[in-house]
């Protein structure tokens, strides 16, 4: 064989061995630990629900949290069928809606049960963006759980309350509504899922927040918060996330967050899943999540 064949066979192996490493990184296996949001993508799926999922299963995931959008409640067998398809377990389900959940539990547990899903819970406690949050909405919020926790365990499901920030308005003796939430919950009955940025928006810091409430918290959010975001106590009078700057978030990696800390701290005090989001994002969302992973097993952030 002459020598320039031999160059374009040699430069053909190149080229293929490079494809099959792409592609072996897009299918890479992930901590079991991990699972994604499913917030994160709500546009595409809002468009594409199975093209979306086949990308979401092309990250690496195989479990995914879903939430209360027509397009995934409204015909859940259907949706668990496409989930299905794309080799996606969905193993939590938000349900924002927080008057569904005065109205009737048992609507909800029965739509997670088709789902598949393992846990549920309140994830959002604003009705409108004007809303403040109050201690009598996050006691309520508390209250409605509790009810609830006979008809979900005979459903065979794990309650749990998402924090988003707007819950640790202080009150006296240094104790926030929080602190009341908490002691109106039997932690056996409703776990606790941390979200790391709004935790970290209002003003507390998250490793110090995992550290009291171990006791309770199971899940988290997982997603960086850019360095100009300023933080501190907030009300969540006028506010949607959804309405602030796409710029506010960032990959794992990036940001102001302590990543490292945040996950020693989670499998000191029993994390069992760790979720990733992005509420919103300036550019790819697909590249940010890829890279937030790239990051976890990077640094090794779970230790063996």
């Amino acid at each position: 064989m002459r020598p320039i064949h031999l160059f374009l066979v040699f430069l053909g192996l190149l080229s293929s061995c490079g494809k099959q490493a792409k592609d072996g990184a897009e299918h890479r296996p992930l901590n079991p630990m991990l699972a994604a949001q499913l917030w994160t993508f709500r546009g595409d799926l809002a468009k594409d629900v199975n093209g979306t999922l086949k990308k979401i299963k092309d990250l690496g995931f195989t479990y995914v949290e879903g939430f209360d959008a027509p397009f995934i409640v409204g015909n859940p067998v259907a949706f668990k069928a496409k989930l299905d398809s794309a080799g996606l377990k969905m193993f939590a389900l938000h349900w924002n809606t927080l008057s569904d959940w005065r109205k009737d539990p048992s609507v909800i547990m029965k739509t997670a049960n088709t789902l598949g899903a393992t846990y549920t819970g309140i994830a959002w406690l604003k009705e409108s963006k004007a809303d403040t949050v109050t201690l009598d909405i996050v006691n309520e919020a508390a209250d409605i759980l509790m009810k609830a926790c006979p008809m979900a365990k005979a459903s065979g499901l794990q309650l749990y309350y998402h924090i988003h920030g707007y819950e640790l308005q202080p009150m006296a003796d240094q104790k926030t509504f929080f602190d009341s939430f908490v002691s109106r919950i039997d932690y056996r009955c409703v776990r606790l899922e941390m979200d790391v940025f709004w935790v970290t928006y209002a003003g507390q810091d998250p490793v110090q927040f995992m550290d009291k409430y171990r006791d309770g918290v199971e899940l988290l959010h997982v997603k960086n918060m850019a360095n100009h975001v300023s933080t501190g106590v907030f009300t969540g009078a006028d506010f949607n996330p959804p309405d602030m700057d796409p710029a506010n978030w960032v990959p794992l990696g990036k940001g102001k967050i302590d990543y490292k800390s945040v996950f020693q701290k989670g499998q000191e005090i029993g994390v069992k899943w760790y979720i990733l989001e992005m509420d919103k994002f300036d550019g790819d969302v697909y590249a940010a999540v890829d890279s937030s992973l790239v990051y976890i097993q990077k640094e090794k952030l779970f230790k063996p």
